[in-house]
């Protein structure tokens, strides 16, 4: 087997696995962070009264904030990942033979397959603009 073939083919699949894990990343802390808000929301609405009401409208205030900061922060990483693949496809194009070249696929599906990591980032941080105005 050609050892370029495996070579992109296996950075192919660790970089698509990244970005799997990006995305499962800020999903994961994006219902923590909403979590977190809705309870700490409703707790400040049953009783403003209480002692801990002044953290609480801190969280209030610094959850959204969080969460802005963690979809950011995702977004970057997945921009890389997605700058990876593309690069490693163009490699692809100039080392690999005709027959091999399944590995880079239509650009109609490279940008189904992208959508969901770059759409999903967004999602959240209209879900977040949403609260903080």
């Amino acid at each position: 087997m050609d050892p370029d073939f495996t070579l992109i083919q296996a950075r192919l699949s660790h970089e698509d696995d990244l970005v799997n894990q990006r995305v499962s990343w800020l999903v994961n802390s994006q219902s923590f962070l909403l979590t977190a808000y809705a309870i700490t929301l409703n707790g400040l609405a049953a009783d403003a009264s209480k002692p801990l009401a002044i953290v609480q409208r801190k969280l209030l205030e610094m959850l959204p904030i969080v969460g802005v900061a963690c979809v950011l922060l995702v977004c970057v990483a997945l921009a890389g990942g997605l700058c990876a693949i593309s690069e490693l496809r163009r490699f692809a194009a100039t080392k690999c033979p005709k027959d091999r070249l399944f590995l880079i696929s239509k650009p109609t599906t490279q940008f189904l397959g992208v959508s969901a990591p770059v759409l999903i980032p967004l999602v959240f941080l209209v879900i977040w603009s949403a609260v903080l105005l």
